[in-house]
């Protein structure tokens, strides 16, 4: 979303620069590999509107570099009838003019024979499901933002922000810069950039993780023939989720999402859990035929998590020059370019023209996140 905000600004003629901790790409937060999910299936008329605007300016991206970033395959949303934020989704897609259909378990198999789903389950196909090659949308922003004149200082991390009269004072390892605002948006680390602001963030850090299965006949899981799908359960957030063929490794993408630990942003540790991956090959056996057992790689990721799953967007209580933006809780590469595009709009002291509210730092869920005792 930082590297999103930048593209935007110099793209609109600011003068930009991005300190990048780390390297473009790197693979220590949420943003790295081969695909994303993008999608239309939300419980929220908010998210639906975030993700329209997504999908045109992903669409928009990968067309000035002459290729698409988005490859479109259908899909599946199920689970009991009573599975969280199941029925939501139907309701909320129905009132933002969603197309959908309402499917079974029998259709499902009918028309997808390689997923097993238990008897019972009902739920949604939506023909926008994509997935986004994320490491390149990465990649096209960054060049995109060089391009139009943005400076990205690597490996160069923030070590504190300071407001300054009008201003903001940045200051890292190699140098202190001053500018006229500043976007925070640094993901898993950002607690305790934003707390030497007064700003107490109640966020949850877990180590997640996937794998990459191995077909036994690839062409039955490319794109168009095997869907995306999220499957979902009663009680509770976790869910599990499939992906089609695509990129590397050539293995299908299998998750059961919120099953970490909670860890430190800083814990360099991304060792692959043993029991949560064999209930993962459990899963993939119960789930998906076709598959030879074998896992192909694996890989772990950071969720950043507010209590209510919302991100965070919004201008610092007392000092508006700086922006914050972070826990995306799981769910937010697929709006980052249209999130970027309204943080440009904050840091500039200009409204965004998208409704914020619910991501703002005053909502219930993050009640007590200001203090001006610092």
């Amino acid at each position: 979303m930082g590297l999103a905000t930048a593209y935007h600004l110099a793209r609109d003629g600011r003068r930009v620069l991005l300190l990048e901790a780390r390297s473009i790409g790197h693979e220590e937060g949420s943003s790295h590999g081969p695909s994303r999910i993008i999608r239309l299936t939300y419980q929220s008329e908010d998210y639906i509107a975030l993700a329209r605007a997504s999908y045109a300016l992903w669409r928009m991206l990968g067309e000035e570099a002459g290729e698409a970033l988005l490859v479109q395959c259908g899909g599946l949303d199920f689970g009991p009838p009573d599975a969280t934020n199941l029925a939501a989704l139907g309701q909320a897609m129905k009132r933002a003019g969603v197309a959908h259909e309402a499917v079974d378990a029998e259709e499902i198999r009918r028309r997808f024979p390689l997923l097993t789903p238990p008897d019972g389950v009902v739920g949604f196909y939506q023909a926008d499901y994509a997935m986004l090659a994320a490491d390149r949308c990465i990649e096209l922003l960054a060049a995109g933002a060089r391009a139009a004149g943005a400076e990205i200082r690597e490996h160069e991390p923030v070590l504190a922000v300071t407001p300054s009269g009008g201003g903001v004072e940045v200051r890292t390892g190699a140098a202190t810069y001053r500018s006229d605002s500043a976007v925070l948006a640094n993901g898993s680390w950002i607690g305790p950039l934003v707390a030497a602001l007064g700003v107490s963030l109640p966020l949850t850090v877990l180590k997640e993780q996937l794998a990459f299965f191995e077909p036994a006949d690839p062409r039955e899981f490319m794109p168009g023939r095997f869907p995306l799908f999220i499957q979902r359960f009663t009680g509770s957030r976790t869910f599990g989720g499939g992906f089609p063929l695509f990129g590397e490794p050539r293995g299908v993408k299998l998750l059961i999402d919120r099953l970490g630990p909670v860890v430190s942003p800083d814990d360099p540790d991304r060792t692959i859990d043993g029991g949560r991956l064999a209930r993962l090959e459990r899963y993939a056996a119960e789930t998906v035929r076709g598959l030879t057992g074998r896992v192909l790689a694996t890989t772990s990721c950071r969720y950043t998590l507010t209590p209510d799953e919302d991100f965070i967007i919004d201008r610092h209580p007392e000092h508006e020059q700086i922006t914050i933006v972070s826990a995306c809780s799981g769910h937010g590469f697929k709006f980052g370019i249209e999130i970027g595009r309204i943080l440009a709009a904050l840091a500039v002291g200009q409204e965004p023209g998208t409704d914020i509210g619910r991501f703002r730092l005053g909502r219930p869920a993050l009640a007590g996140a200001w203090r001006n005792d610092v």
